[in-house]
């Protein structure tokens, strides 16, 4: 009952109360059967939206000059870099994008971005094949995934691979002749004609401390002379992964195809042969470091 100008009072009986309380214990209690069994999985598996940057402003720019190496190379392994912006879909991802791996090479992938990643073999996560012939899996960032050996391939494979966190991320490997060169093995490419002149006769080409760095000397000499047949040792001083590919950029339609080192890690050698080319200018660059250029001339 109520008195004049008295607002009514709902009520409610004690029977339904103890119900609703009984619905919210029953919630609560199969939430909490659901995560606890799996909380380890989502604390190793955060979604990629929400994974926490643990690495320093050092690490995830190491391509800037004065920065440390992220992680040092697997002596005897092709390296492959996840580069920093890779997440961002139609940014390059994976350099080289197809890389070239002597028979019998472990691989390992460098994640320079902020985010982790993976390099996984296959199309795509609906590919029957995805991951049988090599899956790093998570790649934290600034770290490095563990040697991968190629399982069950032969000389003249194409592999497709990508990363399971952005499929959208995808670049291939191409198998070539195993070579006793350390440099092939180390993941740069020497053609044995090259091998064959010996490093003591090669006219050498250095990549400068530093040479990340825009603006900065680059190679040393910026221009370079040699004989045609000759091989030219390329030798890198900096801290960081260069390359010397021909060409005048990445849009050049010939960029790779007369000569490419591949990543040369920091304080590694790589030999170039000029047996297949004709006198004339090559300008060459470095396709991580686009800004970075010189010129081979060949007599």
């Amino acid at each position: 009952m109520t008195t004049p100008g008295e607002s009514p009072v709902i009520r409610t009986t004690g029977k339904r109360m103890w119900q609703g309380l009984a619905i919210i214990v029953g919630v609560m209690a199969v939430g909490a059967a659901i995560a606890v069994p799996n909380w380890h999985n989502f604390a190793k598996n955060p979604p990629p939206v929400s994974a926490i940057a643990t690495t320093s402003p050092t690490a995830a720019t190491a391509g800037s000059a004065g920065s440390a190496p992220i992680t040092s190379a697997v002596p005897g392994a092709t390296t492959i870099s996840i580069v920093a912006g890779a997440s961002v879909q139609g940014n390059p991802n994976f350099v080289p994008n197809d890389a070239q791996v002597p028979m019998g090479n472990k691989i390992v992938w460098v994640n320079k971005d902020t985010v982790p990643h993976t390099a996984t073999s296959g199309t795509s996560a609906s590919d029957p094949t995805s991951g049988k012939i090599f899956d790093t899996k998570i790649i934290t960032n600034g770290q490095s995934s563990p040697p991968q050996q190629l399982k069950g391939v032969k000389v003249g494979d194409s592999i497709p691979y990508y990363c399971q966190i952005h499929p959208y991320m995808t670049a291939k490997i191409t198998v070539t002749a195993a070579s006793s060169s350390s440099s092939s093995a180390s993941g740069n490419s020497s053609s044995s004609a090259g091998a064959a002149s010996g490093a003591g006769a090669a006219p050498a080409l250095g990549i400068l401390q530093g040479a990340s760095t825009q603006g900065n000397p680059a190679y040393a000499p910026a221009t370079l002379t040699v004989k045609k047949g000759d091989s030219i040792q390329v030798t890198n001083k900096d801290s960081v992964p260069h390359t010397v590919t021909n060409g005048k950029d990445a849009s050049d339609p010939t960029s790779g195809k007369l000569f490419d080192t591949s990543i040369i890690n920091a304080g590694s050698t790589a030999l170039i042969s000029t047996a297949k080319l004709s006198p004339g200018n090559y300008p060459f660059h470095c396709s991580l470091h686009p800004y970075m250029t010189g010129l081979l001339k060949v007599q």
